[in-house]
């Protein structure tokens, strides 16, 4: 029994590598990683105009918080995480790696890792450069804790949306411009469901910096944003087993 469960493991460990090397060629194009370097290298841009205000380190996090985190982070993320498998979905196939004989949380976890791996540093990189260039390096840690943390649990959901819904990339947008950003903000408290809120809870830790939006412990933040992304991967292991696939 032992040498049949330490044979497994090795075939499921080369499983994972395997289908997260095949979503990252298939779907990680050229294009997507153009988009999202643009969109980082606006907020280096901004980053720069905040050079000259009077105090540059809470310009540079209100940028970081409000574009970087609320806009750059989640677009990023929604962009890659509903296709890596929902381009599959939708281009029915799908079927040739759910005939295939592996557990079903393996093809949700590639996907996570494979998002992730291009989202993270796409999007951290940018925000703690915008910190530099403003002159503000003491933000820079904090910025791409922020981000690093914010982009798992955005992975998570985004790739969970990929496998339960048809073309996921519109709820997704729907998501992020009306609920992170807006309607969450309309009520008391009701913005602590928000990922941006506790990715900016850790920019917060950052000397001097206080942002909109960022009243929650930034000790929970290190645990509730690892537990969206778990938890989106939770979902979308039971959503691909459950799945009728054509």
């Amino acid at each position: 029994m032992s040498t049949i469960a330490s044979t497994a493991r090795p075939r499921t460990t080369a499983s994972l590598l395997a289908l997260t090397r095949l979503l990252l060629r298939s779907q990680v194009t050229l294009a997507r990683l153009l988009g999202i370097a643009g969109l980082g290298a606006l907020s280096v841009l901004l980053g720069l105009f905040s050079r000259g205000d009077e105090n540059p380190a809470d310009a540079a996090a209100e940028v970081i918080a409000t574009y970087g985190l609320g806009i750059l982070l989640p677009l990023a993320t929604l962009w890659l995480g509903t296709s890596v498998i929902g381009d599959l979905v939708d281009d029915r196939l799908l079927v040739y790696l759910w005939l295939k004989p592996l557990s079903r949380w393996v093809l949700p976890a590639a996907a996570i890792i494979a998002t992730f791996g291009v989202v993270a540093p796409l999007t951290a990189l940018p925000l703690a450069a915008t910190a530099l260039v403003a002159g503000s390096s003491d933000v820079a840690l904090s910025a791409f804790g922020a981000a690093t943390l914010g982009a798992l649990a955005y992975t998570g959901l985004f790739v969970a949306a990929g496998i339960w819904f048809r073309r996921a990339v519109w709820y997704g947008l729907a998501f992020v411009l009306l609920w992170e950003n807006a309607l969450a903000y309309a009520a008391e408290g009701s913005a602590r469901f928000t990922v941006s809120e506790w990715a900016r809870s850790i920019l917060e830790t950052a000397p001097g910096v206080d942002v909109e939006g960022g009243a929650r412990s930034a000790l929970a933040a290190f645990i509730v944003l690892p537990a969206v992304a778990v938890a989106g991967w939770l979902v979308a292991t039971w959503r691909y087993g459950r799945a009728d696939v054509d």
